[in-house]
């Protein structure tokens, strides 16, 4: 213990005879534990401990759907009981869907909350306890519409709204103007399991008759729903998947006039499920991952090299140690103690660090409207995981500095002749070929930063289609306060006429999709076309949106040929519509689609206009996806958005808008209010997070490896400081000496290039599915990556090269 204490303390004094190699040691360490912790917290957070509080979350696995070939797709109720009552591999099922609502109590704003519609067992599937008050009956019935109009808050919701009143439970409140009994208060924390999404309050499915005015008779009949199933100990995600299927082939073949041709079920984790945002980060978490565990590669060599030259700053200091007699076990221990205090130290501001980084990453985020929930805490795996860390750091750089001192002649270094008159050193290429992998490493995550990079320029640069200058946008949800459609329509109407009449507004419209929006895209229905013949097989169904009056000149779309719509197309007026070029292409290749008439709801629509393709979901996406529009009185929907052109800024007409709904009707909320720019910018953003998270890591990169490659340098001007003197003392100038140096570092740059040339390719191919408009193999992110290579190597090694150059040859020489 006493010989413990003493390397210790003689540790510290070491650090402090050299902050500047203690600062860069702890930092370069911070850099790469606090990477690989950043990806461990949020693998944690997505993946293995996602929702507190719930039992067993691993055991979990969601099912969607498969329609016309594209995945996502929610399933209906029958489906879902399908699943519960006929699977083998799971212990039970539940369903479950996200919705906004209209909450309001005395003396309060209305407020518009996210909200969860459950199947009454969701809570005990979850195996959750409420902190106050119970849950919904898991017996209960979900299709007894009106029996169970109840409520459980969230806890976040019972706070914030009610001031953590427990008299709540059993009170009722005023949701979409029905009234709703409070039955429990969820725990803490927990806020719902659709895929770090917030929800304030859970209904069950029996209250969807009474959250809208214009529910049908059985609203499960064709209400999207998400689907839990908790799998058997031992059940492997292979065996569950495949019974998924089995189920759903055995669904489409008793429900043959619903021609479920192309249809099927999906078994996913929590990482890949297709709401939420734990898909998107569980796409990345691979990259990133590959990307962390390179940085510490680079951060274990180069820690592994400032130890090497710290140790040969200390070559005379050991000798003398072994001369007075100290055993080599004594020097190694004290070695190895010196790496394990760097590597806790690395470790604990490397935990500060991740913490940081996990958080910085929810901003990088999209933001929905919706309020964001993960699970960032402090987790018993993570600790274990960071020391198992720092243990391998220890294990990993203090090997080299302890063989090196204990290999160290002791005649050689107390005569500070620890390398040979020419200076070279007997593993001079190892150590070339060892930094070059280093910088190969560097080399790999530059290519890929670049790629991204590239990416993220050509969704940004690509044309849109609208325009999104000084547009206003904001929803309105009729349904959730008892409108029913002769009424909406009139609301609608009126809002219309108060906004255009309003100063600085200089168009307004409504629309249920919003160019490149979230809400409402991708609402698909049958048709059929007098003139089109379908092929064997081949699907009917179109994407299907109401627009109000002069909604395309409003957007900003090209109208190719025919008309907008306007005032005239009501709902007592002939049935209209408008295409889009990729639908007109499809069922009219003969150019004949104006005046044209399809079936829809077993009414003819005349098509009217059409217009130019534009992105209609998302900049990136290059399939042509055929749009039919119709106008919003003769295809009324409940929910529509609002979208105002001002004539100066959007800012600048949102009092306008609050008033006139206000002036309608004082308990209506405004929704989701933000302008047309920064809706579209969310898909931007999601474009960008890739870059920008893998920016992070190459930036931390080439930061370690300049870092390292100094070092090395460094070290080697130690080792060659002879040579160099003697060089210069046989006419050498000092030129010639400063050349010398960084061409040395040229050969290892060129071995940098070609193996990280090589690794990339293996590397894109985690990539190739992210990319747009460039290739895998794109020319100019090798070049700039390799460029920026080169200047990282040119820069590291201008000090060493320096201090090279301005030896003073009698004074080496004469240290002999």
């Amino acid at each position: 213990m006493h010989n413990r204490l003493q390397d210790l303390r003689f540790a510290l004094r070491q650090f402090r005879k050299a902050p500047g190699f203690t600062i860069t040691a702890v930092l370069t360490l911070a850099l790469g534990i606090g990477a690989l912790t950043t990806v461990a917290t949020s693998t944690d957070a997505v993946l293995y401990n996602p929702w507190p509080h719930v039992a067993a979350p691993r055991e979990l696995r969601f099912i969607d759907a498969t329609v016309l070939g594209n995945e996502g797709y929610s399933v209906h109720y029958d489906q879902y009981r399908l699943v519960r009552d006929s699977g083998r591999s799971w212990k039970d099922a539940t369903a479950f869907e996200m919705d906004s609502v209209d909450l309001a109590n005395p003396g309060a704003q209305p407020q518009a909350i996210a909200a969860g519609v459950v199947s009454q067992n969701y809570f005990q599937f979850l195996g959750i306890a409420p902190q106050n008050g119970r849950f919904f009956d898991p017996a209960a019935n979900d299709r007894a519409y009106g029996a169970n109009d109840e409520v459980v808050l969230s806890d976040a919701l019972w706070r914030a709204r009610f001031n953590a009143d427990p008299s709540i439970v059993g009170r009722t409140l005023s949701i979409n103007r029905h009234a709703f009994t409070v039955i429990g208060i969820a725990p803490k924390e927990f806020s719902g399991t659709y895929g770090g999404i917030a929800q304030a309050a859970w209904f069950p499915f029996s209250s969807l008759h009474d959250l809208t005015s214009d529910a049908p008779p059985d609203p499960l009949l064709h209400y999207g729903l998400q689907v839990a199933v908790r799998l058997h100990p031992g059940v492997s995600d292979r065996a569950a998947a495949a019974e998924v299927h089995t189920l759903a082939r055995a669904f489409a073949a008793q429900h043959p006039a619903d021609n479920l041709s192309r249809w099927d079920l999906n078994l996913r984790d929590s990482a890949h499920f297709q709401r939420g945002l734990f898909g998107m980060i569980g796409e990345l978490l691979p990259i990133l991952f590959g990307a962390s565990l390179l940085l510490m590669a680079l951060v274990c060599i180069n820690i592994a090299s400032l130890l090497a030259q710290h140790a040969a700053r200390h070559r005379r200091e050991v000798a003398i140690r072994v001369a007075l007699g100290a055993r080599p076990v004594r020097i190694a221990v004290q070695v190895l103690t010196e790496t394990a205090l760097l590597a806790l130290a690395g470790a604990c501001a490397g935990w500060a660090v991740s913490i940081g980084m996990a958080r910085a990453l929810l901003t990088l985020l999209p933001n929905f409207g919706f309020p964001v929930a993960f699970n960032l805490h402090t987790d018993a795996r993570i600790l274990l995981f960071v020391t198992a860390v720092a243990v391998a750091v220890t294990l990993i750089c203090g090997t080299h500095p302890v063989r090196q001192s204990l290999r160290a002649s002791q005649n050689d270094a107390l005569h500070q002749g620890g390398a040979s008159v020419t200076g070279v050193s007997r593993n001079k290429f190892g150590r070339r070929i060892f930094l070059g992998l280093q910088l190969g490493m560097c080399f790999m995550v530059l290519i890929c930063c670049g790629l991204l990079a590239r990416t993220a320029y050509n969704v940004a640069s690509r044309a849109t289609g609208f325009d999104s200058a000084n547009c206003l946008t904001a929803g309105i949800d009729l349904s959730r306060s008892g409108y029913d459609e002769q009424r909406g329509l009139a609301f609608q109407s009126a809002l219309l006429d108060r906004l255009q009449a309003s100063p600085g507004v200089a168009s307004v419209t409504l629309t249920s999709h919003l160019p490149m929006g979230d809400y409402g895209s991708g609402n698909t229905q049958g048709i059929s076309i007098p003139a089109y013949v379908p092929a064997k097989g081949e699907d009917m169904e179109v994407v299907t949106d109401s627009d109000g009056p002069a909604f395309f000149h409003n957007m900003g779309i090209a109208l190719e040929q025919g008309r907008d719509f306007d005032t005239g197309d009501t709902a007592s007026a002939p049935g209209v519509a408008i295409i889009n070029q990729s639908m007109a292409r499809r069922y009219w290749p003969k150019g004949a689609a104006l005046g044209s008439s399809l079936i829809l709801d077993k009414r003819s629509w005349r098509i009217v206009g059409i217009v130019r393709d534009y992105a209609y979901a998302d900049p990136s996406n290059t399939d042509p996806t055929p749009l039919l529009f119709l106008p919003l009185a003769q295809h009324y929907q409940s929910y529509v958005i609002v979208a105002l052109r001002s004539r100066t800024t959007a800012a600048a007409v949102t009092a306008q808008l609050r008033q006139a709904v206000a002036s309608l009707d004082t308990s209506l909320p405004v929704e989701n209010v933000s302008t047309l720019k920064e809706t579209a910018g969310m898909r931007y953003q999601m474009a960008r997070i890739p870059a920008e998270l893998l920016s992070v890591y190459a930036i931390s990169s080439v930061l370690v490896a300049m870092l390292g490659l100094y070092a090395v340098m460094a070290y080697s001007v130690i080792e060659r400081q002879r040579e160099f003197a003697l060089r210069m003392a046989l006419g050498s100038t000092r030129a010639a000496v400063f050349q010398l140096v960084l061409t040395g570092s040229s050969w290892t740059a060129l071995i940098g290039l070609v193996t990280g040339g090589l690794g990339s390719i293996a590397a894109v191919r985690l990539l190739r599915s992210m990319l747009f408009g460039v290739a895998p193999f794109d020319p100019l992110s090798y070049g700039a990556a390799a460029v920026l290579l080169l200047l990282t190597v040119f820069l590291s090694g201008l000090a060493p090269a320096r201090r090279a150059a301005s030896i003073q040859p009698m004074q080496a020489l004469r240290t002999e």
